[in-house]
């Protein structure tokens, strides 16, 4: 659209432009409606001679606009412009008029302006560039232009409004993105360390430039200043260092020796500001934030890397679960950013009361992988000493339990001798199961290890003790005998006897040759004898060479999702068969690694025995 308002002189002689009064209330882009409105109108009635307007009435039309309107001549000096344009410029009429625009305004040179209003004289048509004007208060403003003659005409429009509607929206939107994206973040951590690491990287650098995550113990710790810092995070990884020196030293802090005199003052200080914490609102330090948090601090390195992170805000939010105050979230913006505003603060808030559910799960659930492992440990016996045999067991937890399942390893010696290995697989991957697994353990060693029975008798038995006593589970479950008497034994080596109930088969190597999967019957598994009446259970033998090694595992260690069984045993005894000749212990760590992937989906029992010289 092209729109001709008159040409060059100090003072514009009008063609004919006329135009009707409107009154209309605008907002935002209704303002550039109703101004283009009334500019076609205009052009309607210059098409009508005998309706056009005196000069006078025209310019008194243009000077009634919300919009700018300004004539440059040939050597881009200002010949009229209205007082809205002179307001919006940041000057006065008298100022402009007869001055070079690049003179006059010199901030358009670097807005894009003068290469807009060059190419409308070069090209002949309209153009269009929206500046950020740095006025006070700051404004935005839409830029058109069109050539006029020799010349340029120029109507310059407020669009701050809708700039403003735009942002506002474009917040909205990150906010309600960043609340979705919580809810998955933080409902996916494992452990305390990793729900903390998780919101200080919501945090990061939406609303913040750094922050600190920090676990206290209930409102009791947190008015004695006592605090571990369990999460951090800086948008700039080259402060990253200083962030994670005050998170540790403050943590170390924290767990130090008491208060001087000198420190006790400082954190009295301290809680004076703080206080709100206690009550569950937020405190909001805009001024003297790194001043305020270092009286917070005892630590004199702590202290010092504060100094040189040297916020220039700081809101901290209380963490709070359902059973109380569980942390602090403390949200640090550096020099040359706003402060945060009320918005800013309230999806803070919202941000730490998501997160604060979130670190009291992860309590809760490392409490239970404390309490499980304690569980595991006291199940899961070292083994004995063994007469003629080196013994070496290994536990390894699945990565998404509470480190404890019902799989489990036992050895123990038979009152004439031989040494009796015991590995099995309790159905479950919870304190249930390991539960249970004690059951099964305790009834199976209890009846191993007070005679000589051998391991198809013995399996027998435990199925009988299980269906008695109401054991409600089953498991798999593979018990092998060591036996160094007979004839037939060779110098050095034994006779291997087991049974296996529904488990993997032993993987033997001999010094110097190859590994093999051992054959053999496998029968039901533990605890089906109360819904098939029981079942006949035989021993296997094999022979083994002096030095040879013997590794039973639960399947875990083999077991892939996708994979065949098969294929996993094959890779366990080329393992075996690769790490033959290294000491036992670490033959079984060298297995594991090979084997087991950083994060293994589940639980791993690994026990293995060496044959000694006689």
């Amino acid at each position: 659209m092209r729109r001709h308002y008159g040409h060059r002189t100090c003072r514009p002689r009008w063609w004919a432009v006329g135009a009707r009064a409107h009154t209309v209330p605008v907002v935002g882009d209704a303002v550039d409606t109703a101004v283009d409105e009334a500019v076609d109108e205009a052009a309607r009635v210059a098409a009508a001679p005998e309706a056009a307007l005196s000069p006078e009435r025209a310019t008194a039309l243009l000077e009634a606009l919300p919009n700018g309107f300004a004539l440059l001549d040939a050597d881009w000096r200002f010949t009229w412009v209205n007082a809205a344009s002179a307001r919006l410029a940041g000057s006065t009429r008298e100022a402009m008029i007869g001055s070079v625009v690049w003179e006059a305004l010199p901030g358009v040179r670097g807005a894009g302006v003068e290469d807009a209003w060059r190419t409308a004289v070069a090209e002949q048509r309209e153009t269009v560039v929206e500046v950020h004007a740095s006025v006070d208060p700051p404004v935005w403003l839409e830029v058109r232009a069109w050539p006029d003659g020799d010349g340029l005409a120029t109507s310059t429009t407020d669009v701050t409004a809708r700039h403003l509607d735009r942002e506002a929206a474009e917040r909205s939107a990150q906010r309600n993105g960043l609340l979705t994206r919580s809810g998955a973040e933080l409902g996916g951590a494992v452990g305390v360390r990793e729900a903390s690491e998780r919101l200080a990287h919501l945090v990061v650098p939406a609303l913040a430039d750094w922050c600190l995550v920090s676990e206290v113990e209930g409102d009791e710790q947190l008015s004695r200043g006592a605090a571990r810092t369990a999460g951090w995070w800086h948008r700039d990884s080259g402060r990253l260092p200083l962030v994670a020196r005050l998170a540790l030293e403050t943590s170390q802090a924290s767990g130090g020796p008491p208060p001087g005199p000198e420190d006790e003052a400082r954190r009295t200080q301290a809680r004076e500001v703080f206080g709100p914490l206690l009550q569950g609102r937020p405190v909001v330090l805009t001024r003297g934030a790194a001043e305020v948090m270092a009286a917070a601090v005892s630590d004199p390195g702590a202290r010092a890397a504060l100094a040189q992170l040297d916020p220039a805000s700081v809101v901290v939010v209380p963490l709070r679960g359902r059973y109380g105050l569980v942390g602090l979230l403390s949200c640090y913006t550096d020099q040359g950013r706003p402060a945060p505003d009320a918005e800013d603060v309230a999806l803070i808030t919202d941000l730490a009361r998501r997160g604060g559910l979130a670190v009291e799960s992860a309590r809760l659930r490392d409490e239970q992988q404390r309490l499980g492992e304690a569980l595991q440990r006291s199940l899961l016996t070292a083994p004995p000493v063994l007469p003629g045999c080196e013994v070496a067991v290994r536990y390894v937890p699945a990565a998404h339990t509470a480190h404890v399942g019902g799989d489990w390893y036992d050895a123990f010696g038979q009152p004439a001798g031989p040494a009796v290995l015991v590995i099995g697989d309790v159905v479950g991957h919870d304190s249930r199961a390991a539960a249970a697994m004690g059951q099964v353990r305790g009834i199976l060693r209890g009846l191993g290890v007070t005679g000589d029975t051998p391991p198809s008798e013995l399996l027998a038995a435990v199925d009988s003790a299980m269906a008695r006593l109401g054991v409600e589970t089953t498991a798999t479950a593979l018990v092998a005998r060591v036996e160094r008497q007979g004839d037939h034994v060779a110098l050095g080596g034994a006779l291997l006897r087991w049974c296996s109930a529904g488990h993997l088969p032993p993987v033997a190597v001999e010094p110097g040759g190859a590994a093999r999967v051992l054959p053999g019957r496998s029968g039901l598994l533990l605890g089906m004898e109360q819904l098939t009446g029981g079942s006949v259970r035989t021993d296997q033998v094999a022979e083994l060479a002096p030095g040879a090694t013997v590794l039973l595992c639960t399947d875990g260690l083999v077991e892939r999702r996708g994979t065949p069984l098969d294929t996993g045993l094959e890779q366990l005894r080329a393992a075996l068969e690769d790490f033959r000749d290294l000491p036992l212990q670490q033959l079984c760590d060298a297995v594991v690694r090979r084997l087991l992937p950083a994060h293994p989906e589940d639980d791993v029992a690994l026990l293995a025995v060496r044959l000694r010289p006689a």
